[in-house]
């Protein structure tokens, strides 16, 4: 099974070494919940159809 704790750490390390700072978000954690809220965007505009 994936540990969850160890994939959040390492894509956190990975998008704040691609990125250099260079984000509109201020933590990764923002950036995370933005991508979940949009996903659930996505969701809903394809059941509503």
């Amino acid at each position: 099974m994936i540990d969850s704790e160890k994939l959040v750490h390492r894509v956190s390390a990975h998008i704040e070494k691609n990125l250099r700072g260079n984000t509109p978000f201020q933590t990764t954690s923002d950036f995370i919940s933005y991508i979940a809220y949009k996903e659930s965007q996505k969701k809903s505009d394809t059941e509503s159809e």
